[in-house]
């Protein structure tokens, strides 16, 4: 019951009836596949097709989960209300229909459903179906600053669903290039960086085109360097990649499994080894994830829009662990579940959630493009970022908002603000830490056209990380280099950092400065160590680090160091308190799992906690100083999961500025605390 209810607070879980009944085929007919009628006349596809010369200059494939702010859907649907009242709350809809008259139907729909209308737009378009991945846009940036669609004949004798490419760059005034590759949406991916993959379904549906041929124009129209085809393992009719894998990040991908007694195991084992053997566009091999499919269930075809994981579900007790694979793969991502509709418009292993939606790039995307520090990296004194910030809304790039944000072996977050150099190209200096050190890092950036991006896009959920190399004459490491003491408890028990020798001699500890000069005083307690002290090679020793109580009075944080002289080096602990949260009892035990997010924040923060009883729940944000800046929430709560969205504003309804915050969760005398972060 514990691990289903957290389930619950940390994925959103939407389990979605039928919002309404689909009363004929949506599809009038036609199926995924080709129907017999539709091969006898296969041979009308790419007829007739006009290929354009390419994009010019350099050419990026803009990924799923990248920079796009809108959805393509088409009525008669194939998807459940549900799901289009989530994606249109923060997202734009795009809604394929027929006429006038449908689009009249479809409002009503959406205004009895609750959905968004003021994201809702409309493409007054005839169609032939509802699966928007197969034959819908594909975008890319090319020239200056230039977003446009590529378009391919779509493998399916649907003419009007093959020319909703074209409609739709002549109403949003995009330029349109026409590649003759027979292809498919649903049998393509990229990750944004010059990689993608199919199945070898697109060199079997272009006979007439030799695979260095088909490969050559997948470069020049869509900027791959790397197309990667591989045979299907699913040995399924569609051969569709959606039906078994899919980008995550420009490094990661995730693949179906399935139990070894399964026929297609041993294909799939192998597609997931071929995967973990490549090199992702960073230069590190890719992170493969895996999400279980025992029955078949098309977990993998999901669909991926901003911040948000919508993953088809099939309500049986499969579904939670599928969702937990996707939250484990994607920290910080909301990852949601919706059921299919009923009949013909049901989930299947071939055809769900991704294969009817199709994600739209943001036109006035702001784009950063960086190679990440990874892996392990010589000690130095400055670890340069380098990033290539791109404004396609032409719009200013404000100076002071271009940040790389890092910590320390999972310390606090710091800010460098990164400086222009020429063109795109943004730098900065993380300063250079002690060996063995990990350093968690990502960039932020803002415009004029108030957008805001991050590289990673989820950014302090799912950092870069890398670590300083150790060298063999390696000194001593302090792991962490910063101890913040946040709660009663923290106080009286200590926090403890440890000593580390990672070199092949022993380092001498000649003194330890335990006791603090202002504001006050601090102790190691138990004091272990007989001064001077010589660290082993590989050994490490721990100091439990306490502050002498009584604690003066403050009402801002509280910020000394421990002195530790090893030989002819001294290294410095900091050791900060803030005395507003060690009044009352000990730490809240009836409310558990507080999760913020996002953390760091730029606007908005949802707090999402579980509480064990019924009682009047509080919280508060503090500035460093001590002073309550925003109440998000003062009232009596249920029990149960609770989820408090907060605006960002103070007291006043103005936004605060940027800096340290620290929130409290209060229930009666007890509480929980934190650390957050704004940044602008």
């Amino acid at each position: 019951m514990k691990k289903l209810t957290i389930l619950v607070v940390l994925f959103f879980v939407i389990i979605s009836y039928n919002a309404f009944s689909q009363q004929t085929d949506p599809n009038n007919g036609l199926r995924h596949i080709m129907t017999a009628e539709e091969a006898a006349y296969s041979y009308r596809i790419a007829l007739g097709f006009i290929e354009t010369p390419p994009p010019s200059g350099a050419i990026r494939n803009v990924e799923e989960f990248g920079n796009n702010d809108g959805v393509l859907i088409r009525y008669p649907f194939g998807i459940p209300m549900s799901l289009i009242k989530e994606l249109s709350l923060d997202a734009k809809l795009t809604t394929v229909v027929a006429n006038s008259s449908q689009q009249s139907t479809v409002t009503s729909q959406y205004l009895s459903a609750g959905v968004n209308l003021d994201n809702c737009n409309f493409l007054i378009t005839p169609s032939d179906s509802y699966w928007t991945r197969d034959y819908g846009p594909w975008y890319v940036t090319f020239g200056n600053k230039e977003v446009g669609i590529v378009d391919f004949p779509y493998n399916r004798p649907r003419p009007n669903d093959d020319d909703i490419p074209k409609v739709l760059a002549t109403s949003l005034g995009i330029p349109w290039f026409g590649m003759n590759v027979i292809h498919t949406g649903g049998n393509y991916m990229t990750n944004g960086i010059s990689q993608a993959s199919s199945t070898t379904l697109v060199w079997d549906e272009n006979p007439t085109q030799t695979h260095p041929e088909i490969a050559q124009k997948i470069h020049d129209y869509l900027g791959i360097d790397n197309y990667m085809v591989e045979q299907d393992p699913n040995g399924t009719y569609i051969d569709h990649i959606d039906c078994w894998g899919k980008f995550l990040a420009p490094d990661k991908i995730l693949i179906r499994k399935v139990p070894s007694t399964h026929p297609q195991y041993a294909e799939i084992e192998a597609t997931a080894t071929f995967f973990a053997s490549q090199l992702s566009s960073y230069g590190t091999h890719y992170k493969v994830y895996r999400v279980n499919t025992p029955n078949d269930e098309p977990y993998s075809n999901s669909f991926i829009l901003k911040d948000k994981v919508c993953v088809p579900i099939m309500g049986t007790s499969n579904d939670a662990a599928a969702l937990l694979a996707y939250q484990q793969a994607m920290p910080g991502y909301r990852v949601f579940g919706f059921l299919g509709l009923t009949g013909t418009a049901a989930w299947v292993s071939t055809d769900a959630l991704h294969c009817r939606t199709h994600e739209m790039a943001d036109l006035g995307m702001l784009m950063i493009s960086h190679t990440p520090l990874h892996d392990t990296v010589d000690a130095q004194t400055c670890f340069d970022v380098n990033a290539d910030i791109t404004a396609f809304s032409n719009q200013l790039i404000y100076p002071d908002s271009v940040w790389t944000i890092f910590r320390v072996n999972s310390g606090t977050w710091d800010t460098v603000t990164m400086t222009h150099t020429t063109g795109d190209r943004w730098t900065a200096c993380i300063p250079g830490q002690l060996e063995g050190a990990s350093i968690a890092y990502y960039i932020h950036a803002e415009d004029a056209s108030n957008r805001s991006s991050n590289h990673p896009y989820i950014g302090a959920p799912d950092p870069h990380t890398f670590f300083v190399r150790i060298s063999e004459n390696a000194k001593m490491v302090i792991s962490p280099d910063t101890l913040m003491y946040n709660t009663a408890d923290e106080i009286i028990n200590g926090k403890t950092a440890v000593l580390a020798n990672y070199s092949t001699l022993g380092i001498g500890i000649n003194q330890v400065e335990n006791e603090g000069i202002s504001p006050f005083a601090w102790h190691i307690d138990p004091w272990t160590l007989t001064l001077p002290y010589t660290l082993q090679p590989g050994n490490t020793v721990e100091l439990k680090v306490k502050p002498v109580l009584p604690l003066p009075g403050a009402t801002s944080m509280l910020c000394d160091s421990l002195r530790i002289i090893a030989e002819d080096i001294s290294y410095n602990i900091m050791l900060c308190i803030n005395p507003l949260f060690l009044t009352g009892n000990n730490p809240a035990q009836d409310i558990s799992n507080v999760i913020t997010y996002p953390n760091p924040t730029s606007g908005s923060v949802t707090f999402m906690f579980e509480n064990k009883k019924n009682s009047f729940v509080s919280i508060e944000i503090y500035s460093m100083t001590g002073e309550l800046v925003a109440a998000p929430l003062k009232q009596d709560l249920t029990g149960g999961s609770k989820s408090v969205f907060w605006n960002g504003n103070n007291l006043n309804g103005e936004k605060l500025p940027a800096g340290i915050y620290f929130y409290r969760i209060s229930q009666g005398n007890s509480y929980k605390t934190g650390k957050l972060s704004i940044i602008r």
